[in-house]
């Protein structure tokens, strides 16, 4: 069977057709069922929390309904430990004060003697022999010197205190486990009989301590290979998951944005579809799990929705290889923009096309 010379025109008119609704508003005709895409439910945001060494764990957060604020802690651990060494390096700072102030005392002595040796006369420092150096050496350079170690130690001792505080904090900040933003918390591990009490944790970094998600909102996700699906306004997509009972998990489009393919095979364009509020609890439930969630496109008004079993009853079909030429027999001047499971969308070829070669 041959390909007609329209036919092949009408191939070469789907990526400029394709483009041009890419430019359509958003508004609504004929809703396609493009087909059924792997999918996922994901929360607007997810981490973990890890203690990357065991050790005792207490002030563990009981929240009654899973529900933690933003920066409330989640656990913390050695708290006892912590509290001694913190009592160590105080009595450490203590000392290091003391030392360091009775440094600056005999510089400030040795300062002052020399200055006042400096101003005697020759005959005055005959009888000021307690004043004088030990190394002779009674100099403005010997005086600026003294002067110069007195204030090295005085900013020593003003950032000694903060340095060493600061350098204790960084060292057990990862002991203290704070909520990153303000959701739902679960734990990974066997509660203990009494949670409220400090407890022995040993998975140290084996698994997440805890699991946390920001449940504001929640996302069907989907990745849509067809170079040709992308093409088009995303915001006419949508879709919906069925659930027991002949109920539905129902997505609007939010967004979508490449991301690095966990396979390894390259990057993936993933759209988001937003979920009602109503459903939260049923898609928080849902999270880890995979789905098929049923892809849908509303055309813009000028398309036009055909079902393949009413285009197979037309006289050419026999004789037609493919879809695109059965359209262009059954449906002059229209190209596909969405070939579906049981239907086809079609679109009047623009009137600039029809100077193509």
């Amino acid at each position: 069977m041959r390909t007609s010379e329209t036919a092949r025109k009408m191939t070469r008119y789907l990526i400029t057709v394709v483009a041009g609704l890419a430019m359509l508003l958003p508004a609504r005709g004929d809703v396609v069922a493009v087909g059924k895409y792997p999918s996922k439910i994901v929360p607007e945001q997810f981490s973990t929390l890890v203690f990357s060494e065991k050790g005792i764990v207490s002030d563990l957060n009981l929240a009654k309904d899973g529900r933690v604020e933003k920066g409330e802690i989640v656990a913390v651990m050695d708290k006892e430990k912590t509290e001694e060494e913190r009592e160590d390096m105080e009595l450490q700072l203590t000392r290091d004060r003391l030392n360091k102030k009775d440094e600056i005392r005999k510089l400030e002595v040795q300062r002052d003697k020399l200055a006042f040796y400096m101003n005697l006369s020759e005959g005055e420092k005959t009888y000021a022999k307690e004043y004088k150096p030990e190394n002779g050496n009674a100099s403005q350079d010997t005086l600026a010197d003294i002067e110069e170690r007195i204030n090295l130690l005085k900013r020593e001792l003003s950032t000694m205190e903060r340095h060493k505080r600061t350098e204790f904090e960084s060292k057990h900040e990862a002991l203290t486990l704070r909520m990153p933003f303000s959701g739902r918390i679960q734990y990974n591990f066997s509660m203990p009989k009494d949670p409220s009490k400090p407890f022995e944790y040993i998975q140290n970094g084996v698994r997440p301590f805890a699991t946390v998600c920001d449940d504001s909102s929640f996302y069907v996700t989907l990745d849509i290979a067809d170079s040709d699906l992308s093409l088009l306004p995303p915001e006419n997509f949508s879709v919906y998951i069925e659930l027991p009972e002949g109920k539905q998990l129902r997505g609007t489009y939010a967004y979508r944005r490449v991301e690095k393919n966990t396979n390894g095979a390259g990057d993936m364009l993933v759209y988001f579809f937003r979920l009602d509020p109503k459903d939260h609890e049923t898609a928080y439930k849902m999270l880890g799990g995979s789905s098929n969630a049923v892809l849908l496109f509303s055309s813009p008004p000028d398309c036009r929705l055909v079902h393949k079993a009413e285009l197979l009853t037309h006289p050419a079909a026999e004789e037609c290889e493919n879809w695109a030429q059965l359209v262009d027999k059954a449906y002059p001047g229209y190209v596909i923009v969405i070939i579906a499971e049981r239907d086809i969308l079609i679109h009047p070829a623009t009137p600039q096309n029809d100077d193509l070669p």
